[in-house]
């Protein structure tokens, strides 16, 4: 019992560990940086977050970008 629990806590650890040290494309960051130029009162958003309807992939994506430009500098 207690080493099936260790092995359900330890494989889930190393592959986030792996998708974390994976590197940013040139390209990636500069879609990043174009998203963060663009953004704007006319750009559309959908604030179902907000709201308290979940994760949408607008929301997804913005995550994913402040972190590339956070390890991007």
């Amino acid at each position: 019992m207690t080493k099936r629990y260790i092995i359900a806590v330890t494989v889930p650890a190393l592959l986030l560990g792996a998708c974390v040290t994976t590197r940013p494309t040139s390209a990636q960051v500069e879609s990043c940086r174009a998203m963060e130029s663009n953004m704007g009162l006319q750009t559309p958003h959908d604030h179902r977050e907000m709201k308290g309807q979940g994760r949408n992939p607008m929301n997804l994506s913005h995550d994913q970008c402040l972190r590339i430009l956070r390890n991007a500098e």
